[in-house]
């Protein structure tokens, strides 16, 4: 019994040392294989570490409209036809976009006292555009008075856009740099793909309280969404939005001191006419369009051109050579080596 005892004993350790082996072998076979993987990756071959190099530079984005000399859009260019320069210094295009995309629009309606008038002209002409709409181009239907109000979210359900537009009703004050501030950093900066504000509207602002002119006009060009505008005069309606006495200085700190888009103050610091050069300059800065609309018809071919524009728009982007983030405007110019065709696009950036 003894000598039996001993021999499983033997035969037992055996069998734990030869187990013990296999799992040591096991456990260290793979090991080195990811380390020696890792050392050799290259930047181009981990996605992450190309995606944080990415992230830590910063792409500018260019939305382009090219026309005749009569105003009809050119389409089939290609990256070979364009080019870009930064302070008069040419730029590598990073990403080209020639396709006819869907687009995100936010719509900003006035309702304050000083449109009371002309309500029922901008709920026709908001309807009009809403029926030129493709398919999978969404809009964002907003209002402002003495606050901004979104009326649901993007959406490309006709009805719904409709049904919100026909409730649209008109207030008082008139915050709308503070619209045009939400709409930015709160719907359209995590958008991916083409974007724009339009904007329904006399310009005159009497309410803000976290947007100034000064704010918004540099929001718009440092972040390069296209911001239409669509005029109504309502000087002559019998509203009197507030004394001309309170107005702001107009000193546009982030423009160049002149030329196309600068804002230079009227001597009579008249409100309509500091409202019409502040959405001049929206679409100047941004590569739109200020359009005056005193009708339904005219307002309905506003409507018609930036639709037709939105959807044949170019989108340049690129990484600027100039990497000091030093807080001064940058001037952007776009050129295409066609003599013929015309080029709009933002002006500048501050970085």
């Amino acid at each position: 019994m003894i000598m039996k005892h001993q021999k499983l004993t033997a035969s037992g350790y055996l069998a734990v040392i030869l187990i013990a082996l296999s799992l040591v072998a096991t456990s260290q076979t793979p090991a080195p294989a990811p380390a020696q993987n890792a050392q050799n990756k290259t930047p181009e071959q981990d996605p992450q570490k190309s995606e944080i190099i990415k992230l830590d530079t910063a792409l500018v984005t260019v939305p382009v409209v090219v026309t005749d000399r009569y105003g009809r859009f050119i389409a089939g260019l290609s990256r070979q036809n364009f080019s870009v320069r930064e302070d008069g210094i040419p730029q590598s295009i990073a990403s080209f976009s020639s396709t006819e995309e869907p687009f995100n629009v936010a719509l900003l309606i006035d309702t304050s006292r000083s449109t009371k008038g002309k309500l029922n002209v901008i709920r026709k002409a908001a309807l009009e555009f809403i029926k030129q709409l493709q398919p999978n181009d969404r809009v964002l239907v907003a209002t402002f008075d003495e606050k901004v109000a979104f009326i649901g979210e993007f959406s490309n359900d006709r009805r719904d856009l409709e049904h919100a537009i026909r409730g649209v009703k008109n207030s008082y004050m008139t915050c709308l740099y503070d619209a045009i501030d939400l709409a930015i950093k709160e719907k359209l900066l995590t958008l991916r793909g083409r974007k724009a504000i339009v904007l329904l509207t006399d310009g005159v602002d009497t309410f803000s309280k976290r947007a100034t002119l000064d704010s918004t006009l540099e929001l718009v060009a440092n972040t390069g969404i296209p911001t239409y505008a669509i005029q109504y005069e309502t000087r002559n309606d019998g509203v009197n939005p507030t004394s001309p006495g309170s107005l702001p200085p107009l000193i546009l700190r982030f423009q160049p001191a002149s030329g196309i888009g600068a804002i230079q103050a009227p001597p009579a610091r008249d409100r309509y006419i500091i409202a019409t050069e502040f959405l001049r300059a929206l679409a100047v800065q941004s590569g739109a369009r200020h359009l005056r609309a005193e009708s339904i018809d005219n307002t309905s071919f506003a409507f018609t051109l930036i639709a037709a524009e939105l959807r044949h728009q170019y989108t340049l982007a690129y990484y600027p050579t100039n990497e000091k983030r030093d807080g001064r405007y940058r001037t952007i110019s776009v050129g295409v080596n066609h003599e013929e065709l015309v080029v709009r696009a933002r002006r500048g950036y501050r970085y």
